[in-house]
């Protein structure tokens, strides 16, 4: 169990990465929010990219996690499909900052997409629940249930339109003026509206 004071700094650390950037963000300006001494934020992660690398992995492990979900847990195929549609859209609606914080790092620094391959090498459960879910898409597909199309090319269409409704959720929410309220009721329709584009698309 974490003691208190490097549970605290991690918190803090995420929320100033998350709002600010790698490159924005100082173990300084983490140790003044925390309310310890720098010193301190360097004896529990020695450095700050460190500490950055432990907020990235723990990250890029909550995503992989939705998009390997057991697609073998449906028997049903749309069931599947919408069952990782929804998993992953309400990740991301508890995590509303993550996907710009994860894009503007990957396409900033080649060390993190390097990152990624290797988590993604490391833990092989990753690569056989993706092979499931590969399996699945075939035999629709072999079936004649579905449209032919890579798996790859699915997952991604699935994952770019969730992930382009949380970036741009900002600018709706100013342009438009939005309260708390208004925006769950616009993120529903956003997840339906997905739902039934990715599955009209897969029509044959």
């Amino acid at each position: 169990m974490k003691q208190p004071l490097e549970k605290k700094i991690l918190e803090t650390a995420e929320a100033l990465f998350m709002e600010k950037g790698y490159d924005a963000t100082s173990t300084t300006d983490i140790a003044r929010k925390v309310g310890c001494n720098q010193a301190l934020v360097h004896y529990y992660f020695r450095t700050k990219e460190n500490l950055f690398q432990r907020i990235f992995i723990e990250k890029v492990g909550l995503i992989l996690s939705y998009i390997t979900l057991d697609s073998q847990a449906a028997i049903d195929f749309k069931v599947a499909l919408f069952r990782f549609i929804d998993s992953y859209f309400s990740m991301l609606s508890n995590n509303r900052q993550l996907p710009l914080f994860l894009i503007k790092e990957l396409i900033i620094r080649e060390e993190r997409r390097s990152m990624i391959r290797q988590i993604v090498l490391q833990e092989m459960d990753y690569l056989h629940y993706y092979h499931n879910w590969d399996k699945m898409v075939r035999e629709e597909i072999e079936k004649g249930r579905i449209r032919p199309i890579e798996t790859m090319d699915l997952t991604l269409d699935v994952m770019s339109l969730i992930v382009f409704t949380f970036i741009s959720l900002p600018l709706y929410c100013d342009f438009f003026q939005q309260d708390e309220e208004q925006i769950t009721a616009y993120l529903e329709r956003r997840r339906n509206e997905i739902k039934n584009l990715i599955w009209k698309g897969l029509q044959p």
